[in-house]
């Protein structure tokens, strides 16, 4: 197309011509023009995963992050059956995949083969490591073969009685007992015998497994068992217990700040205005205003802040207080990454995990920043009431 200009009278040649050049003096005189077009032509990207979920064709996996004082320390007089109420709620949210606080068999069997740096695993897994080895020397397999042959047989449908018992067997080898006691419950009661590969002390064992007074039997797998699934995943980690202060630097450091330690063990005003900090469990009445408590935002706030950010603010505390909070968080990322790894396969589905409360609002936050992961309200669970379950 030809230009105005060749086309323009004489007088418009001119016109143009000083508009032409006084245009850039005019654009350059504006204040901020060309720092903006710069700044937005080289401003770092900073990529937002959890923003993507705005965009998804299908709904984000559900993750329920259920928190709770370590049942292992329940009163002697406590009944499993007083955790019905929850347990009937959390069977109507029905979880695909369930989670806990014990370490999966990879984390087991790579703390032990790395003794030397990380100190003996058996202080945290040691009839895990007991039944593994004697199972992994009978199967002649290592707790990796065992594993993967373990995932090839859950997929089957229908499992007999003979394939749920060698299912067990290798679940132990992997160092997943309590994907093995899943297994042991599924069978009936006359089928839980010492045949196929399972000997007479393993069947004491498992039997133990499901006895056994935590939170991991008394909900992880009996959980699993009712919603029909083969297993549960161990979530925890002791990995980043290298990162923690020497014993002696943080003895030293709580003996120069010791008000800590009434902070850790919420001995406080504002935790002692709260009755359901201090409960029991004693009795059946206390189980659900207990579970709704640990989980409560009031909860998180207080025990994140008495237990770890109070270190942050202090100075005595030195490094040590900022070390341990290392640990920590570090500890919370990999339980969201071992969230996030188990959710891949049932990308829209639910899974619940099973944690201690201190560790819920971190784990959360995490889990926030994944792109395909939305935190349900444990809350609204609990005051929900699905058909059949009591308060």
């Amino acid at each position: 197309m030809p230009s105005l200009i060749n086309y323009a009278p004489p007088a418009m040649h001119a016109l143009l011509a000083g508009l032409l050049l006084v245009l850039p003096a005019c654009q350059a005189g504006k204040p901020g023009i060309d720092a903006t077009n710069r700044a937005s032509a080289t401003s770092e990207y900073r990529p937002d995963p959890a923003a993507a979920r705005r965009h998804f064709a299908l709904p984000p996996t559900q993750v329920m992050v259920f928190g709770l004082e370590h049942l292992d320390g329940v009163a002697p007089g406590f009944q499993v059956a007083w955790l019905e109420p929850v347990l009937c709620r959390l069977r109507a949210y029905r979880p695909a995949i369930i989670l806990t606080e014990a370490m999966s068999g990879e984390q087991v069997m790579g703390l032990d083969a790395y003794a030397a740096y990380h100190g003996n695993a058996g202080r945290y897994a040691g009839p895990t490591l007991e039944m593994a080895k004697a199972a992994q020397a009978d199967l002649k397999l290592t707790a990796a073969q065992a594993l993967v042959r373990a995932n090839a047989l859950s997929e089957q449908a229908n499992l007999s009685s003979t394939q749920r018992r060698q299912l067990a067997n290798l679940f132990v080898a992997a160092a997943e007992p309590f994907s093995a006691t899943v297994q042991w419950l599924r069978l009936a009661k006359a089928e839980r015998i010492a045949a196929d590969g399972i000997s007479p002390k393993l069947v004491k064992m498992l039997n133990g497994f499901a006895g056994i007074r935590s939170e991991l039997a008394w909900m992880g797998v009996r959980l699993a068992v009712d919603l029909g699934l083969e297993r549960i995943y161990g979530a925890g980690d002791h990995l980043s217990d290298v990162a923690l202060p020497a014993d002696s630097i943080w003895n030293a450091a709580l003996a120069a700040e010791p008000g800590m330690r009434n902070l850790f063990a919420h001995r406080t005003p504002a935790f002692q205005a709260i009755p359901e900090d201090t409960m029991k469990l004693r009795t059946a009445a206390q189980i659900m205003p207990v579970m709704k408590w640990r989980n409560s935002s009031r909860f998180a706030e207080l025990d994140a802040d008495a237990q770890w950010l109070a270190m942050l603010r202090s100075e005595k505390m030195g490094r040590a207080g900022r070390q341990r909070m290392a640990a920590w968080e570090a500890q919370n990322l990999r339980m969201a990454v071992a969230i996030r790894e188990a959710t891949a396969p049932i990308a829209g589905g639910r899974a619940l995990l099973i944690v201690g409360a201190a560790h819920k609002s971190f784990i959360e936050a995490y889990l926030r920043t994944f792109t395909d992961i939305e935190v349900v309200s444990v809350p609204a669970m609990l005051d929900a009431k699905p058909a059949g379950c009591n308060e």
